[in-house]
């Protein structure tokens, strides 16, 4: 699953493949940390739920 998350630093939406975890469980794992396509600025993932793109 997509999900999209804004940058802290200049608003540009990044977007990130969440693997799943679990078979039967609707849980997704992405990177705690991040750096922005648009800035190169670290980011960091927040809590879920998340807005899937």
């Amino acid at each position: 699953m997509e999900f999209v998350f804004d940058c802290g630093w200049c608003g540009g939406e990044n977007y990130f493949v969440g693997k799943q975890v679990g078979f039967w469980v609707d849980k997704w794992e992405i990177p705690s940390e991040r750096d922005c396509r648009f800035c190169d600025e670290l980011n960091y993932t927040p809590d879920p739920p998340w807005t899937e793109a």
